[in-house]
């Protein structure tokens, strides 16, 4: 075999491993919704206070925006009278999603000008049925919902990634979230749930922010993830499953819970 055959054999052998390591299947989507349970009354069960822990480096999720469009006040989902609404099964949501993911097969893809670890805010959320199902029920109160693509790596190589809710009625849920490959697919949630306080937590946590702004671009920073905020960290979620693609997944804690969601994705 010649040189030129040589070369010419080595550049498509590149391409093949290249097109490989980055192929869709090892892209997927990773949507959650974080809630509370209600009513928000004092339990007689006592929590030891959370070890609080952090990545050393965190990528933060961004959005992709649009022109900004004022709803009208009629479209506007305010739901103040939970007293009135459904009493409603967490497992009977998940189960009831789940066999009718069974049942569909939506092509999960990603937005044209969407990059890794930013939100599109112009699409729908997967899981907004389940968000108004929740809303609707006396029983929990939604704090946070976002999503998101990236490729799914090995464990060793999987980045953090920053989950830090709005203050909602004086409650904040924040930590990471890991989703990685073994053998099959695995998520890591460690979530701290808690409350602004007079007499907050004496924690500080400087740590590397990565943002994505385009492919393969990141903008670094070091910052100080509760500089300036009076929070008191009462309860904790860490947890670590395996995962089937598409299915929804359910861990809580007495005060507060999570689902979450992988799907692949079908074509960039």
């Amino acid at each position: 075999m010649n040189k030129i055959n040589l070369n010419l054999l080595f550049i498509l052998s590149s391409i093949v491993f290249s097109s490989s390591s980055f192929s869709d299947e090892s892209i997927y989507r990773i949507d959650y919704i974080i809630f509370k349970f209600l009513p928000d009354i004092d339990s007689k069960e006592k929590f030891k206070t959370p070890e609080i822990s952090f990545s050393d480096e965190l990528i933060n999720i961004t959005e992709l925006k649009y022109p900004e469009f004022n709803k009208p006040d009629s479209l506007e989902n305010n739901l103040p009278y939970q007293d009135l609404f459904q009493d409603i099964s967490i497992s009977r949501i998940i189960t009831q999603s789940n066999l009718q993911e069974e049942s569909t097969d939506d092509d999960v893809r990603m937005s044209k000008n969407q990059v890794f670890f930013q939100n599109d805010s112009g699409t729908d959320f997967a899981m907004e049925e389940i968000v108004q199902t929740l809303k609707r029920s006396k029983n929990y109160r939604v704090i946070d919902q976002n999503s998101w693509f990236q490729e799914i790596k090995d464990q060793s190589l999987a980045p953090a990634v920053l989950i830090k809710t709005e203050i909602d009625n004086g409650d904040i849920v924040v930590g990471e979230i890991k989703a990685y490959k073994k053998r099959f697919l695995h998520l890591d949630a460690n979530l701290y749930f808690a409350e602004e306080s007079i007499n907050p937590s004496s924690f500080e946590k400087k740590v590397i922010m990565k943002e994505q702004i385009k492919k393969g671009e990141f903008v670094i920073d070091e910052i100080n993830l509760f500089e300036n905020e009076n929070l008191e960290f009462l309860y904790q979620i860490n947890h670590s499953r395996k995962v089937r693609s598409k299915e929804l997944h359910y861990v809580d804690h007495p005060k507060f819970g999570v689902i979450f969601q992988i799907s692949p994705i079908k074509n960039i």
